[in-house]
């Protein structure tokens, strides 16, 4: 699989300024709805894995793109962002960098150790109430690791990766609870590290809002 990273080099930009960043970006490319996940006739919201991504590779703002299709869309955001405008702030880009290339991507036979480089947001309100109810740290592991399972496949579905009958996801995580806020709401995140049968690109993200920065994995050596 292909995959892009767009670096704004010379920006500086807080976590939580990574939303704004992405409005800007989408609306002035309201044509590619892979930006902004909306139907451009209806403003419905597009349901789907996001194929691009914006979020903080080592405090630079960085914008990741997955698949051709996505990739192609890079091309309009290299030549045409001159400057971005955070909360009336405008901040001239004076330094991109661009770097493509190919990723490996689904089941595998080994296993590998990743990192979740921001908040992992793996509880929608449903499952948060089960997970909140839950006594035993075993338990309330189990949970995650099946919501992680969860998110791989629905991953793997949109990227048009399909496992065979055989093949079986496995995962074990160790992470630790942490706040986020998430369009102005407190919710529960994590951090941590996790196992998994399954290759996914570095800068990827899992779990809700990865369009946003949240879920940001990175592969450990």
């Amino acid at each position: 699989m292909k995959r892009s990273i767009l670096y704004f080099n010379n920006i500086r930009l807080n976590t939580s300024e990574i939303h704004k960043f992405r409005g800007y970006i989408g609306n002035m490319f309201r044509e590619h709805d892979l930006i902004h996940n909306h139907d451009a006739g209806s403003g419905r919201p597009i349901y789907r894995y996001p194929l691009i991504q914006f979020k903080l590779i080592d405090n630079i703002p960085a914008i990741i793109a997955l698949t051709d299709r996505a990739v192609q869309v890079f091309a309009d955001i290299f030549m045409a962002t001159d400057e971005i405008v955070i909360d009336g702030r405008t901040i001239p880009v004076a330094e991109k960098d661009l770097a493509v290339q190919s990723c490996e991507f689904g089941f595998s036979t080994d296993t590998y150790m990743y990192e979740f480089l921001s908040p992992w947001i793996g509880l929608n309100q449903m499952n948060h109430r089960t997970y909140a109810s839950l006594k035993e740290k075993k338990e309330k592991n189990e949970l995650l690791k099946r919501i992680l399972t969860g998110n791989i496949l629905s991953m793997a579905k949109y990227l048009d990766v399909r496992l065979e009958p055989d093949q079986r996801i496995r995962t074990a995580l160790q992470l630790k609870q942490t706040k986020v806020t998430l369009k102005g709401t407190s919710m529960v995140g994590f951090k941590g590290i996790f196992k998994t049968n399954f290759m996914v690109p570095d800068y990827a993200g899992l779990g809700k809002s990865v369009s946003r920065g949240f879920g940001t994995i990175k592969k450990l050596l």
